[in-house]
């Protein structure tokens, strides 16, 4: 048995006005036309679908149900006709953005906000992930695209790449710390005896990263920086935080910001995509990213 998406078109327009000739004026049809479609269908079915009453016609209980069910398949139908025509021409289905974890949260909403009003139709995916984690999504296949990903692509073949900044870093301790009032540069003899906050890096196949960490030093490995800036505000150990995050806690007093012999580095950042299959969705989330206001704000600025 096959109903064409047309036939069901017409049974709805027919049970919506409860009149062949009503949906024949809204088909521009003949209302002979619509009562013939309406027949072969309900012998196709092997069931009666309408009772016929003078000029209006009802549904019957076989005929409520097929018009229930039925929505789904129309919604379907109507889908699968898009979005074939979408790929055709190079819009993607899905995408999957990897972000790394330092990027602000408010430049990801606006960016996906921005990214729901232009492509109705493709299913976007954004994950977090920590370090090299970023690069090992990328090329692991995880994420079509990665934002933020740190230091330097590890292999150009394949891989469309373009800097986008990089993050400076503060660190910082609790005002009740017993570093709090050091004036003179922190060495790394100092540091060792307190905890570093660290997030783990998410990579699998890359060698795992931190943002700091002494030799010798014990790592607390915490979920997110949320948890990393409460477990240095009550004095459980001590870190860097990217400087958009901390600076509204410098500012205030509830951490302070020391000097270090040997600071931390600010983080270069790139914009990373595969450079096979890539479609029109992507291509449109790299130009996104590279606008100056953006890349200025994905590094905190």
């Amino acid at each position: 048995m096959f109903i064409s998406d047309e036939t069901l078109r017409v049974i709805h327009l027919v049970a919506r006005y409860q009149s062949i000739t009503s949906a024949a004026e809204q088909l521009n049809k003949v209302p002979s036309a619509i009562s013939y479609t309406i027949k072969k269908a309900e012998e196709a079915l092997g069931a009666d679908l309408f009772i016929r009453k003078g000029r209006y016609i009802e549904l019957t209980p076989a005929g409520s149900y097929f018009i229930e069910h039925s929505k789904t398949i129309l919604t379907d139908m109507d889908a699968l006709r898009r979005n074939t025509v979408l790929v055709h021409d190079g819009i993607e289905r899905e995408l999957t953005i990897a972000a790394n974890n330092i990027i602000p949260p408010a430049v990801l909403a606006a960016f996906i906000a921005d990214f729901e009003r232009q492509f109705t139709s493709t299913t976007l995916t954004v994950s977090l992930e920590v370090y090299n984690g970023c690069w090992d999504a990328l090329y692991s296949r995880r994420a079509d695209l990665v934002v933020g990903a740190p230091h330097a692509v590890p292999s150009t073949e394949g891989i469309i790449s373009e800097p986008i900044g990089q993050m400076e870093w503060d660190f910082v301790v609790s005002p009740q710390h017993p570093l709090a009032g050091a004036r003179h540069p922190l060495e790394n003899t100092e540091l060792r005896q307190y905890s570093a906050i660290c997030i783990r890096d998410t990579s699998v196949n890359f060698t795992p990263l931190h943002a700091w960490l002494l030799e010798g030093q014990k790592p607390l490995f915490v979920p997110d920086f949320a948890m990393a800036i409460a477990l240095i505000e009550q004095n459980v150990g001590i870190g860097y935080i990217p400087h958009h995050l901390a600076l509204p806690l410098l500012n205030s007093g509830t951490l302070l910001k020391k000097p270090m012999r040997e600071h931390k580095h600010a983080t270069k950042l790139f914009l990373a995509a595969r450079s096979d299959g890539m479609g029109k969705v992507c291509r449109w989330c790299m130009d996104y990213f590279q606008q100056p206001e953006t890349r200025a704000r994905l590094s905190g600025g």
